[in-house]
């Protein structure tokens, strides 16, 4: 009785996970593309019986599954994400009028693509499908923290352990480049659209978060081909290579982030109540991060040109995102770039926190977040699925 209880518990939370994530996208998709009626400010996108419609028709498609016994395998869970998502549509055209239809259409087709990429893609690993669980492979790394925590410490130290400036490094690049900029930006080619803020906090407060995403890629692009002779003598779970360098890049976000808030105090822009919210966008970015660690981590294995690509993409994409402009800058009939680039969102969060002293918009914070959940799962289940190959390829 208790494996029946929490095979229907764990089911139910899945399911739940992905008719709330899709409708969180439309959310934000309906008012962010102006497709379609207008919409005004009294628009409420999101009541809290919406989320009970949601949470009642996750719960009824489970249960029917269940007891029918037909809750056994992926296709059904994807058939159960289906039915969730007709009992959630009819139910609340009928009862929420005030829903938008477009937005229906949205939550439909997110619903069915996030249960594509989350149910339906990611591989099995041969040989072994009774394991092929999320929570094991967790609890699997949990029992490995000290090795991780360890090995996380001793990057570091030996890093700069011959250097004569130690851990300055770290902050000089981002603080060299806000100084520069700063005067540009001022002095030369006034920016617009950044309120009374100092440009320098404004861009610092960018840049390190910027930061904490690119070398993280970077990191992860080559986690795994320079520790081939390790990983062929050993065996220890290889995600912890790719994690230690997100320790790393961590570690360096820590001292950049102190030396922000020191310059930040020095032009007068100082700590404020909102940093409370702070923890939730750092994870949200971590997440995001980590998952597309773990897809390059493995690709980079297979082709080696990687690295060298995600540097050239990394630099585009610097422009794209509103690190020397803000969000509000981008012209209404291009606001659709902020769906395809989920930093961008995440820094505004930053900004209107640490620069602003106000919370983020909670609404703009629902693509990133979801999009974050859906990398982190399908990376990890994509990495675990092909780990014992990566040696094949040394």
């Amino acid at each position: 009785m208790r494996y029946i209880t929490k095979t229907f518990a764990m089911a139910f939370l899945a399911i739940l996970a992905i008719v709330v994530g899709a409708m969180l996208v439309s959310i934000q998709v309906r008012l962010r593309i102006t497709v379609g009626k207008q919409l005004g400010e009294e628009y409420l996108a999101q009541p809290l019986s919406l989320f009970i419609i949601l949470a009642m028709s996750a719960a009824a498609s489970t249960w029917i599954m269940h007891i029918t016994g037909r809750l056994i395998s992926r296709a059904s869970y994807f058939t159960t994400v289906i039915m969730a998502l007709g009992f959630s549509t009819i139910l609340i055209a009928l009862l929420l009028p005030e829903i938008s239809l477009l937005q229906l259409v949205y939550f439909g087709g997110f619903g069915v693509f996030i249960g594509v990429v989350t149910i339906l893609l990611p591989p099995r690993q041969r040989g072994n499908n009774k394991n092929f669980d999320f929570f094991y492979y967790l609890a699997r790394l949990w029992e490995n923290r000290v090795l991780l925590s360890l090995w996380v410490r001793y990057n570091v130290r030996s890093r700069y352990s011959q250097t004569f400036l130690g851990i300055a490094w770290i902050i000089l690049l981002p603080l060299s480049t806000s100084f520069i900029m700063a005067f540009v930006f001022s002095e030369i080619l006034p920016a617009r659209f950044i309120g009374d803020a100092p440009f320098i906090s404004f861009f610092l407060t960018a840049v390190t978060a910027w930061n904490v995403f690119s070398q993280g890629v970077l990191n992860g692009t080559t986690s795994l081909t320079r520790e081939m002779g390790l990983m062929g003598q050993i065996y220890f779970p290889r995600e912890i290579l790719v994690i230690v360098k997100l320790g790393e890049t961590l570690v360096d976000f820590t001292f950049t982030f102190a030396a922000m808030l020191v310059i930040n105090a020095v032009v007068g822009v100082w700590p404020n109540i909102n940093f409370i919210y702070l923890p939730i966008v750092i994870l949200i970015q971590i997440t995001f991060t980590l998952g597309l660690m773990l897809f390059l981590s493995y690709i980079s294995v297979l082709v080696r040109d990687i690295p060298q690509l995600v540097a050239v993409l990394l630099q585009l994409l610097f422009y794209l995102t509103p690190i020397i402009y803000s969000v509000q800058s981008i012209p209404e009939n291009l606001s659709f770039l902020l769906l395809v680039n989920p930093l961008a969102l995440l820094i505004d969060a930053y900004r209107s926190i640490i620069v602003y002293n106000m919370p983020p918009d909670p609404v703009n914070l629902y693509y990133p977040l979801v999009m974050a959940g859906v990398l982190l799962y399908t990376g990890y289940m994509f990495f675990k699925a092909n780990e014992k190959r990566v040696v094949d390829y040394v």
